[in-house]
């Protein structure tokens, strides 16, 4: 079963001129495919529009069929809806290239005598380089944080999943209400960088869904923009990365 554990990369954002990044030859999506499945590479699943997500592996690639099979989650819940889903968003990461493809349907089935997921081939699939949509994970032992002022006077201090150079994803401390609208600008968030220092920004909030963990409980996930990243705060979150992803290639040898 795939390990839930700590969440996936967030979609790139509706505002994005994707377009030229679009792939549709059958072969080359089934090459992508085929990556991702000899990679091991953890799959972001959204549904429920964009409101719930899974974490998945592609175990096998049909070329001649145009399916490919992926990993059921550990939590029986996830995987119905994920069957009554009528559009599934695909997001991951691979050689710090982000790859992005919805589909319509996932069927159950058997792969190797387990319990797996059938899909037919995306139309078409999004593959992105460029640098302020690739997110890094944030170390788990010691977590980035910040701090920030909801419009009620609300103070919150929360810890960071993951970032790039365009934003950040932020672990809630419980379920929202309706402190997140999308669209909200929250000014002068402090976030605590570690090594790279503190960092006031302004930031955006893009979306808010929940995480399936692998023992079925279930966190939320806040997606925000930067907003107009002042030049010094850009390059230490430059330096922030480059550390992160030394340390990420140190841990996989």
């Amino acid at each position: 079963m795939s390990d839930e554990v700590n969440g996936g990369i967030a979609p790139i954002g509706e505002q994005e001129d994707i377009a030229p990044y679009r792939i549709t030859a059958i072969m080359e999506i089934a090459f992508v495919l085929r990556n991702l499945a000899q990679s091991n590479a953890n799959l972001a699943l959204y549904f429920n529009a964009g409101r719930d997500m899974m974490l998945s592996r592609v175990l096998s690639v049909d070329t001649k069929a145009q399916q490919f099979i992926i990993d059921v989650g550990g939590h029986e819940a996830t995987n119905t809806a994920i069957t009554q889903a009528s559009k599934i968003l695909f997001v991951t990461a691979l050689d710090n290239v982000k790859i992005q493809f919805s589909v319509g349907l996932a069927k159950r089935c058997q792969f190797e005598g387990k319990a797996a997921f059938t899909i037919q081939f995306p139309n078409d699939l999004i593959k992105l380089q460029r640098r302020e949509f690739f997110r890094l994970l944030t170390p788990i032992t010691n977590p980035l944080t910040c701090e920030l002022s909801l419009p009620n006077s609300q103070k919150m201090q929360l810890e960071l999943h993951d970032i790039s150079l365009g934003g950040a994803g932020i672990w809630l401390k419980e379920e929202p209400k309706d402190e997140f609208p999308s669209g909200l600008v929250l000014n002068q968030v402090n976030f605590d960088l570690a090594s790279a220092g503190f960092a006031k920004v302004d930031i955006e909030i893009r979306s808010t869904h929940s995480v399936t963990m692998a023992d079925g409980k279930v966190r939320w996930l806040l997606g925000v923009r930067f907003v107009d990243l002042p030049r010094p705060i850009e390059n230490s979150l430059q330096r922030l990365l480059a550390n992160l992803e030394r340390e990420r290639k140190a841990l996989i040898g």
